[in-house]
């Protein structure tokens, strides 16, 4: 199906949004120019600049008076730690030229930490020197022309290799020479510059390498032994990766890349670039001077020579600059401003050079890319013309032969017809042939409309994605018949709109009436309405003129029904063609097949779509769902803490994936242990979240340690009240057991009142029920409660449980009761709190005997030990 798709809109797809972020960043830094040269003094500077690693450089004269120096070690700034680029820019940012800022810093020479105030230098002096005036304005000159050229070569050819090459090339020169730091900019673009301007600078060599490998055609070798040059690319690639993450990672964490960037920084590391950098530069005018040394084509000769000459010139002062640079780094002087003017100028001449030859002396064909539609028609007028004058000749010569000879007259008649009727025959054969070999020599491409025409026809019915198959429709059509612009209009409330366009910009909203007379004409009309906007007798001046500035907007000059007529989806609206030819009958009958094709496909692309919508939708509530119960889970108590002469547990089983009961042991700060049990009204979702805001409010509460758990109930209640609909609510129980005096005290929020089983006389166990208290939680805002207490006694078994467990019911609709889960309690009141909640579970389940329940099913156990 990518065969379908025209190589250029594909390759555009990539261009145009980097075209957009190249252009984004050349207008920030125009901005960014602007503003220091107009308010630099008054914007705050670098007085040093921060490694991932907190070690100083860069430093300035104020900061090197100040007591900092090359190599220190910054151990806070401010009082705060800088464990990020962006923290470091936050903070320059937040003072004003002038200000001190507090550097508590480690000197390299390993002696005691000092604190050292280092005042905040501007931007930009208070005198800009003329040099260094002049340097900023070319570099951003020189930007400026680099990006518009790159940005030009590669519009034109998108399906050129080279040309993208060329276009990373360029961006690379622009950013040689960068002369704002990237903290000159705004904060919220520290990221984006700094990735930026690093993958475009280092990169930039192997674009070199490969601009000399490939221009103007590929070298003779790398076409025998393609493999060579990845020995050069891949290091160069795999440590422009590395330098990218490093800059790019330590403007969010320094402590993440420490130990990458100790590595970058290491004098080996700088060597090893170097060394990749000058080889990939040097490829480059080993590859040019080669072929310029091998080339007999004197165009190709006087390229290559402009191209040699200006890139040694420009480069060669560069490369010189670099190494003194190198040499001077440890010595702690540097080059004079002169000498950086000189370089930057000398510079400027190399993506000059590469602008006069690919665009002035044509090294690309672009001046043909411009002005192929001009030729091509001059061409296409030329080869009628010089066909008509054969064909003319042909005749004429065979009749003054004939008129000459001594045959009767009826028999040269017949012979001179013959003769025309052949040269006629042979010259629209000749004819056919010739135009089809002007399209493929202007066009670039085969020219059988038939055969793709029939081949779209047949793959548009496989297509369920809409965006593709409008996409593949009208390349395919545009390229068969080389078609200025199309557009497909889909109806949508009323009106049927342009949903696609290809080759076409439009500058006004375009509709058409479902009711109007251009849908109306159309649906009526036995063949394609075509439309001449010239001539008056044509039935698209019976339309309203709204309708026909639309068609005029789409440029249309054909309109194909998408689908059946008696269900028109759609529109195609086709623009003339590049040779300005009409559509021929069988074009049109083509473009037919593929119209319905279309609209049948579209129909089941909306179907697809629409069942795919809610299949999504289903699958992500499931997910939804999957995700709440496992948050659900995790508000259940995950580690049950062992308490002296305490043993309990707790489970839930919801009904549904989400659940509405709620269970919980708090570990109170007065050495106090907290059991609690609810049941939220409703299911699902919204009871899950009622469940959190109620096990939230209790945690607050309980935490404080108050001493009246009734006013906890209260505030419980006042919180859930406040926090959820009028109709939520839910039944609680709660109660703290202090293990020194033996005292439970509880209060009953309108739950099913727990059970304390109490040993009496023998081994019957006598039945205590814990009812005390007050009315549901989250229904009335001041609803009182009451508490109540108890002396617990050794061996009593406490069991708190929601009406899932008591009212769990069989097929016959009985419930399990309280009658028969008493004596289940009872018959396993010797196991362990562990043991106890699944035996209970399993009794449940026996007595309801697969019956589906509507309702979860929780329980908590605790047992007094005895001492």
């Amino acid at each position: 199906m990518n065969k379908l798709v025209h190589p250029r809109f594909r390759n555009y797809i990539f261009l145009i949004p980097l075209f957009a972020a190249v252009i984004f960043y050349e207008l920030a830094y125009v901005g960014v120019g602007i503003s220091i040269f107009q308010h630099g003094k008054q914007m705050p500077g670098e007085p040093f600049s921060v490694s991932a690693e907190c070690t100083v450089g860069d430093v300035d004269d104020s900061a090197k008076k100040a007591g900092i120096h090359d190599g220190d070690h910054i151990i806070s700034i401010g009082g705060q730690t800088i464990t990020s680029g962006t923290r470091f820019d936050d903070m320059l940012h937040s003072h004003r030229p002038g200000d001190k800022l507090p550097v508590m810093v480690m000197p390299k020479n390993g002696s005691a930490p000092r604190m050292e105030m280092v005042p905040v230098p501007p931007l930009a002096t208070q005198a800009l020197t003329l040099g260094a005036t002049l340097l900023s304005a070319v570099i951003i000159l020189m930007s400026l022309f680099c990006v518009a050229v790159a940005i030009y070569v590669a519009a034109l050819r998108p399906y050129d290799s080279r040309a993208l090459i060329l276009f990373g090339l360029l961006l690379g020169v622009s950013q040689v020479a960068s002369t704002f730091n990237a903290f000159a900019f705004p904060p919220s673009l520290l990221m984006f510059v700094v990735v930026y301007r690093t993958l475009i600078s280092i990169t930039w060599p192997i674009w070199m390498a490969l601009f000399g490998l490939y221009f103007p055609h590929a070298f003779a070798w790398d076409r025998r032994r393609p493999w060579i040059k990845y020995l050069l690319i891949v290091p160069l690639t795999a440590s422009a990766m590395l330098v990218i993450v490093d800059e790019g990672a330590g403007i969010i964490n320094f402590a993440a890349i420490a130990p990458l960037d100790h590595i970058l920084n290491t004098k080996a590391a700088d060597m090893v670039g170097l060394a990749l950098s000058i080889s990939a530069i040097s490829s480059f005018f080993v590859c040019i001077g080669f072929k310029f040394g091998r080339s007999t084509n004197k165009d190709a000769r006087r390229r290559l020579r402009i191209l040699l000459a200006g890139s040694f010139v420009s480069l060669t002062p560069l490369f010189l600059f670099i190494l003194i640079r190198v040499a001077l780094r440890d010595t702690g002087r540097s080059m004079p401003e002169w000498a950086v003017v000189v370089v930057v100028l000398l510079f400027c001449i190399f993506p000059l050079t590469l602008a006069h030859v690919i665009v002035v002396d044509r090294a690309m064909d672009l001046k043909m890319v411009i002005r192929q539609g001009v030729r091509y028609g001059l061409a296409r007028t030329g080869v009628r013309v010089a066909l008509f004058i054969v064909v003319g000749v042909a005749i004429a010569g065979a009749e003054v032969s004939l008129v000459g000879s001594k045959l009767p007259t009826t028999e040269q008649f017949t012979i001179l017809g013959v003769t025309i009727a052949v040269i006629i025959g042979l010259g629209r054969i000749l004819r056919t042939r010739v135009l089809q070999w002007v399209d493929r020599r202007f066009f670039r491409e085969a020219y059988n409309a038939d055969q793709i025409l029939e081949e779209l026809s047949d793959n548009v019915r496989t297509i369920v994605e809409e965006s593709l198959l409008l996409d593949t429709v009208t390349t395919s059509i545009a390229k068969s018949l080389h078609v200025s612009n199309i557009a497909v209009l889909l109806n949508g409330d009323g009106f049927y709109r342009p949903i696609h366009c290809h080759g076409i910009h439009l500058t006004a909203p375009v509709q058409l009436p479902e009711n109007g007379p251009t849908i109306e004409y159309l649906k009526g009309s036995k063949d394609p309405p075509r439309i001449y906007h010239d001539d008056h007798r044509n039935w698209v001046h019976d339309a309203p003129q709204s309708e026909i500035e639309a068609l005029k907007e789409l440029q249309s000059q054909l309109l194909l029904p998408v689908g059946f007529k008696s269900n028109l989806v759609g529109v195609l609206s086709l623009g003339p063609k590049r040779s300005d030819q009409p559509y021929s009958r069988s074009d049109v009958q083509l473009l037919k097949s593929v119209a319905v094709q279309t609209g049948l496909a579209l129909e089941n692309s909306r179907l697809t779509n629409a069942i795919a919508t809610e299949m999504a939708q289903r699958e992500k509530l499931n997910r939804e769902i999957e995700i709440a119960r496992e948050v659900q889970e995790r508000l259940f108590p995950q580690k049950l803490d062992p308490i002296p002469g305490l043993d309990y547990f707790g489970a839930c089983r919801p009904a549904l994936g989400v659940g509405g009961d709620y269970y919980d042991f708090l570990r109170l700060a007065n050495g106090n242990f907290g059991i609690a049990i609810g049941d939220v009204s409703g299911k699902g979702i919204a009871a899950a979240l009622l469940m959190a805001s109620l096990q939230a409010s209790l945690r607050g509460q309980a935490m404080l340690g108050q001493v009246d758990i009734a006013r906890v109930m209260c505030n419980v209640n006042q919180l859930v009240f406040d926090a959820t609909p009028i109709n939520r609510y839910a039944t609680f129980f709660y109660g703290e057991y202090n293990r020194d005096t033996r005292l439970f005290t509880y209060v009953n929020a309108g739950h099913n009142p727990p059970i304390i089983l109490r040993r009496v006389e023998g081994n019957e166990r006598h039945v205590i029920r814990l009812s005390t208290g007050g009315p549901v939680v989250g229904l009335f805002r001041n609803a009182p409660y009451q508490q109540a207490s108890l002396i617990l006694e050794p061996g009593d078994l406490f069991l708190g449980f929601t009406d899932g467990i008591s009212e769990a019911m069989n097929n016959a609709e009985e419930e399990w009761g309280e009658e028969r889960m008493i004596p289940a309690l009872r018959s396993c009141a010797t196991l362990t709190a562990t043991e106890i909640v699944p035996s209970m579970m399993r009794d449940a389940d026996l007595f309801v005997n697969g019956a589906p329940q509507h309702d979860d099913m929780t329980m908590v156990v605790m047992k007094l030990l005895a001492a």
